[in-house]
């Protein structure tokens, strides 16, 4: 699974068994799996072989794959399973798009603009600003606060689309560094649903 990452909440459904843990380790074939406490029980019936279904807790959201144990659970309560691809997931978006109540900038030739987030993905947002001119195909610049962040953000973007007083826009210069600050913030808010 590509968007497996250290410290993944990871949910294991053997037969009737769940159990839960996070991952400490991983490399393209494999998967270490700190078992959470209350499920030590279940995992010691884990043998090697056994198939697995799995569903990860990523940052791009929930991710399933099948998956077979490799090493048995050990002394230190890991267990060791096979790294395998994610199941496909047919999606109508490029990116996941949660709610979200920050507040942001725009600026639109030498005005500012106090806008309110409707929601948000790592793709664009959809935003509310009252006394705004903001007409479709317009450019944009969006700055968004290190208080949401953890560092100012600020990049271009084209307003999309427009519902009565609720505004779409994408991005257009965003780094990889600030996509993923955004996609750390999505993941977040996705979490605490």
């Amino acid at each position: 699974m590509d968007e497996l990452r250290k410290k993944h909440i990871v949910q294991i459904a053997h037969n009737d068994n769940l159990i839960n843990g996070f991952v400490v380790d991983y490399s393209a074939d494999r998967v270490m799996i700190l078992v959470a406490n209350e499920f030590l029980n279940q995992a010691q019936d884990l043998k090697e072989l056994d198939e697995l279904e799995v569903i990860v807790f990523t940052h791009l959201g929930l991710k399933k794959m099948k998956s077979a144990v490799i090493s048995e659970l050990n002394n230190d309560n890991c267990l060791i399973i096979e790294n395998s691809p994610a199941y496909p997931v047919p999606q109508k978006r490029e990116f996941a798009r949660v709610l979200s109540t920050i507040k942001f900038l725009i600026i639109k030739k030498d005005a500012v603009y106090n806008c309110n987030c409707v929601n948000i993905s790592a793709g664009g947002i959809a935003f509310s600003c009252d006394d705004s001119d903001f007409q479709i195909g317009d450019t944009v610049k969006l700055k968004f606060f290190e208080r949401d962040f953890g560092k100012d953000i600020i990049c271009m973007a084209d307003i999309v689309k427009r519902y009565g007083n609720v505004f779409a826009a994408k991005y257009k210069n965003l780094s990889g560094f600030d996509e993923d600050r955004i996609v750390k913030h999505v993941f977040k808010l996705m979490v605490h649903e």
